[in-house]
């Protein structure tokens, strides 16, 4: 898949050509983590990347922007397992609350770290565990335990006594990704190694997971930080 270079990272360039298009425009999509270029279809590859030149200052903004980790503040917006929320100031409230019909994180005027952890790993509960489940059901697979840790170096493991333990942090990522590190860990229920069987199987829980993987080790290190 063909990228955007910017601030030393390659970020995928998704190609969109629509009928409807009278002109080029860039976005960046949070639920891809890909830049999505729509175009009329007959737009020639000078025309695309005569427009690209352009769009230079904006795509760097955009690069240096998905690559610092959320920032948690009043007015400040992030992304949530591929949805956007914004952080609202609430001096009601004692403790912080993730409110999605509005897709807000209302933030009381002083709260400790530890109840914020305590509710995105509520939402990773909510979220991730479904995936895995999911995949699990697929494999015909039983686990005796998953859990959500605070690891600051892991996306993930398997131990042979079939427990899987997920970081609460796989909602800050594209959900493709969330879901490729389940199926790499349910993987290793039936395979505790890396062999072509075991990349097999997650192949075929996860097709396209060789992009997930890259992405993985040019952004994660970012993420698994915060």
């Amino acid at each position: 898949m063909e990228g955007i270079t910017g601030d030393n990272k390659n970020i995928p360039l998704i190609y969109n050509p629509n009928p409807r298009a009278r002109r080029l425009s860039l976005r960046l999509s949070s639920k891809e983590f890909a830049f999505i270029l729509t175009h009329p279809p007959r737009t020639t590859p000078r025309q695309i990347q005569s427009f690209l030149r352009q769009c230079g200052p904006w795509i760097e903004r955009q690069v240096q922007r998905i690559h610092e980790p959320p920032s948690l503040s009043p007015g400040c917006t992030f992304s949530l397992h591929g949805e956007d929320f914004e952080c609202v100031l609430d001096r009601l409230r004692c403790k912080p609350i993730l409110c999605r019909n509005t897709k807000t994180l209302r933030l009381p005027q002083n709260f400790l770290q530890k109840d914020l952890y305590s509710l995105f790993k509520k939402v990773a509960h909510e979220t991730i565990l479904p995936i895995l489940q999911e995949i699990l059901d697929v494999l015909g697979q039983d686990v005796t335990q998953v859990s959500f840790r605070d690891n600051k170096t892991r996306w993930g493991s398997c131990s042979g006594r079939k427990t899987i333990s997920l970081n609460w942090r796989l909602i800050f990522l594209p959900p493709e990704v969330a879901r490729y590190v389940c199926a790499h860990e349910a993987a290793h229920l039936l395979h505790m190694n890396h062999s072509q069987d075991f990349w097999k199987i997650v192949s075929e829980l996860c097709p396209t997971y060789r992009h997930h993987k890259k992405w993985l080790k040019a952004h994660g290190s970012t993420w698994i930080r915060f």
